[in-house]
């Protein structure tokens, strides 16, 4: 009895080395990392606080921190104040960045801005007992992504291959909106490479022309400019992307510059005329409008 459990348990150590062991070899060891940084906005503490009293002003501030790989501009980001309704005094719903939110770098630490949409809002009519109000900010920003990768030119390996992701950690610019794959096949005398550009932060993109007032009053005009981001590729000559306008219709055009759909493949074709394999940049651009929110709690009490 004895010898037939021990022969039970090396089975059964077998059987479970083999599933760990399986495991491992299944584990995606070339997972990339993506900093999707960018405008980051906090309430300051207090500002407003949870807890309002009627007759009794208060604050509300926001910070701004810009920890991308992006300059923003003065005036290149509102912010707007929305779901209070008329419930207070003394409140400005729109504002707009007055200074340069320079961008992260290993040097220095990004640029930040507080945005005051108040200093001594009121609540304007008294209530019988406590009333909760649940309020949003939301930014409207310029920013891009610069995306530096190298690509093999030639119909067979020689100096370098064709297979494999060529986007690696680092590829990017910190940004939310990100190419996250990029590979490259050869068809008969064509060279085809094709790049995933993907959303991986928590907010909107929009074309780089939408108005953010537009956006933020939900104009139909606008929405069609949701989704997509504009795009340039600089790379050797000989290459055509599949791209579209970028502006309305929005037709599909061959170009090197235009505007894309994100989460969309965007494929870029070459003919290759000789034998030669080599080592090629390729740099691809890409700018938009983001849009992010933050909610806020407070109670109101008589």
């Amino acid at each position: 009895m004895k010898n037939k459990f021990s022969l039970f348990a090396m089975v059964g150590l077998l059987i479970l080395s083999l599933f760990v062991i399986g495991a491992e070899s299944g584990c995606d060891k070339s997972k990339l990392d993506f900093d999707t940084s960018a405008l980051t906005m906090g309430f300051v503490e207090n500002a407003p606080p949870i807890e309002i009293n009627y007759g009794v002003g208060f604050p509300i501030y926001v910070k701004v921190d810009n920890f991308g790989g992006y300059d923003v501009s003065a005036g290149g980001a509102k912010f707007y104040l929305t779901g209070v309704g008329q419930n207070f005094n003394n409140i400005e719903t729109r504002k707009v960045s007055t200074s340069t939110l320079a961008k992260k770098t290993e040097m220095q630490p990004g640029g930040s801005e507080v945005i005051s949409f108040a200093e001594n809002a009121m609540v304007v009519q008294q209530l019988p007992q406590e009333f909760n109000l649940s309020f949003k900010v939301d930014s409207c920003y310029d920013y891009a992504t610069i995306v530096q990768s190298s690509i093999c030119v030639g119909k067979i390996a020689g100096t370098c291959t064709l297979e494999g992701n060529k986007i690696e950690t680092g590829s990017n610019t910190a940004a939310p909106i990100q190419v996250t794959e990029l590979t490259e096949q050869v068809t008969g005398n064509n060279l085809y490479i094709s790049f995933k550009i993907e959303n991986q932060g928590t907010g909107q993109v929009y074309l780089v022309d939408s108005d953010c007032d537009k956006i933020n009053e939900n104009d139909i005009n606008e929405q069609l400019k949701k989704g997509k981001t504009n795009i340039a590729i600089i790379t050797e000559q000989g290459f055509t992307c599949n791209l579209q306008e970028a502006s309305a219709p929005y037709s599909t055009i061959k170009s090197l510059a235009g505007s894309s759909q994100v989460g969309y493949t965007v494929v870029c074709e070459k003919e290759l005329t000789g034998t030669e394999t080599h080592t090629s940049p390729i740099q691809i651009l890409l700018n938009y409008k983001y849009v992010e929110s933050i909610p806020r709690m407070i109670t109101i009490y008589p």
